[in-house]
């Protein structure tokens, strides 16, 4: 009997954990779009055409694609759609934005699902002496009690979502290093220190971001930091433009 019990509780768990997954599909397939663009296949095959893009959850644009091919775009309004993961592909344009194809492991966030591969399609912020690139973390695994209902299902969905909205990562190398960081966690002087101009503008907040000041206390230090967390886009937006105006200064 206590066997039999602990298969339905299982069976009941796992239930709950499809019912959960097809709700986030058909929510996040409502806010697929799609946009022209054109991707890079591992053996460099080159597919153009109009390519998907998450903009409400921007973490699948990390694990895959869907492609409506230019040819096929010719002879047919509604053509056929093909999916192609992180591991098939080495790079893809859509609109305005690139995605490179980084192996990074999240040790932060492990996931069951995650743990299949890690590989992951960021979007591109810059290209050079520094390679930036944009990671979000995905959805949490959860297990779910049978008297989870579907209002509890939706605000636990709604928190999980807008923390990994805000929570993403900027993952820097430089040089070529193969172990990325994470710029909001280090200190981006020590990657200005060859180009004097860089440095001196990045110090003063010449990029829009927060000047920095020497020998801070403890006080200033922990108002510097939740100046970051609260202005969060707009410090990213700074670090990137200081990181492309480096890259710009070192190719010259």
């Amino acid at each position: 009997m206590i066997s039999f019990m602990k298969k339905t509780m299982k069976t009941i768990k796992f239930s709950i954990l499809i019912t959960l997954g097809l709700m986030l599909s058909f929510s996040i397939s409502k806010a697929q779009k799609y946009q022209p663009g054109y991707a890079i296949l591992n053996d460099g095959t080159r597919i153009s055409g109009l390519i998907s893009y998450y903009e409400e959850d921007p973490w699948l644009n990390q694990r895959f694609i869907f492609i409506r091919d230019s040819v096929e775009l010719i002879n047919n309004s509604n053509p056929k759609t093909k999916k192609y993961k992180a591991d098939d592909l080495k790079f893809y344009k859509v609109g305005d934005r690139s995605f490179n194809k980084v192996h990074y492991v999240d040790a932060e966030n492990l996931q069951l699902k995650s743990l299949g591969t890690n590989n992951h399609m960021m979007e591109r912020l810059a290209q050079g002496k520094i390679n930036a690139n944009r990671f979000y973390s995905y959805y949490k695994d959860i297990e779910l009690l049978p008297s989870t209902n579907e209002a509890e299902i939706n605000e636990w969905r709604k928190q999980n979502k807008n923390e990994l909205l805000v929570g993403y990562k900027i993952l820097i190398a430089k040089n070529n290093e193969t172990r990325v960081k994470n710029a909001f966690d280090v200190d981006l002087q020590k990657y200005f220190e060859d180009t004097p101009v860089v440095l001196q503008k990045y110090q003063s907040g010449g990029y829009g971001n927060e000047p920095i000041v020497a020998k801070k206390g403890l006080a200033a230090k922990m108002i510097a930091l939740a100046k970051k967390t609260a202005f969060k886009p707009q410090e990213a937006d700074a670090i990137v433009a200081a990181f492309n105006d480096y890259n710009e200064k070192q190719s010259h």
